[in-house]
């Protein structure tokens, strides 16, 4: 699992034309019951980015007062490259906890140039097709970079690698939705991808990026709404190599 640190160091040397910005954002976490939207936990998002080349971090959790109810725990890391406008991840690793126990804890190597990617240190059935190619965290960067190109296309369609395996899935505009952030009111784009059973608010105020996120997990409903957003200067690309 460590080989990941020496793909974040190559990245480190390489300068493409056209930068990504850096950023951190955090977000309340909400379960939906049949008493409304409670607010369960937080989620953090980074993105570290020198040139094209990028690490996207996550992590969200259940609050202290929730563990003995739902104890939950995600934490996902995505390393890749932008290279003529396309999304290109080169490594993703998932750890997940429900109640102490492992319900998801993956790693996935990207060849992109060679057709394949390994899970788990096996090969994944089936090829991968040319084009750009982005994981279930980066796909969310993908469409941020994609919506500033194209903000009139109504169809975005991905590679998106996740447990499952490689699968194209379309990104579909549903309309606009004003939601409140911070007490104020922001013009929002809605997303939605059924296969994933995902629904976005993407908004061009924090470049596109979600501002919520909806997702469906089992019997379960999540969502994340955006409390704060920082943009970041960084230098270079710092990765926690625990």
């Amino acid at each position: 699992m460590k080989k990941y640190f020496v793909v974040a160091m190559m990245l480190m040397f390489v300068m493409p034309v056209f930068a990504l910005s850096s950023y951190q954002a955090q977000f309340s976490l909400y379960a939906e019951t049949d008493l409304g939207n409670i607010k369960i936990g937080k989620a953090n998002f980074a993105l570290q980015a020198k040139g094209d080349m990028y690490i996207y971090t996550s992590d969200a959790s259940t609050g202290l007062l929730w563990k003995a109810l739902y104890d939950y725990k995600r934490t996902e890391t995505s390393i890749g490259m932008k290279n003529n406008d396309l999304l290109f991840s080169s490594y993703y690793i998932v750890n997940e906890n429900v109640k102490g126990s492992t319900k998801n804890n993956y790693e996935i190597y990207f060849y992109a140039e060679q057709n394949y990617a390994t899970y788990n240190g096996e090969k994944y059935m089936g090829e991968i097709e040319p084009g750009g190619l982005v994981d279930s965290l980066s796909v969310y960067l993908a469409l941020s970079e994609d919506m500033k190109l194209n903000p009139e296309q109504t169809i975005f369609n991905y590679q998106v690698a996740n447990s499952e395996g490689i699968k194209r899935q379309d990104f579909t505009v549903d309309g606009r939705e004003t939601i409140t952030i911070n007490d104020k009111e922001i013009e929002t784009i809605i997303i939605l991808c059924p296969e994933l059973n995902l629904s976005l608010n993407l908004s061009k105020e924090y470049g596109y990026l979600p501002v919520s996120i909806s997702k469906v997990n089992g019997k379960n409903h999540f969502r994340m709404i955006l409390d704060e957003y920082t943009e970041l200067h960084t230098k270079g690309l710092l990765l926690n190599n625990d």
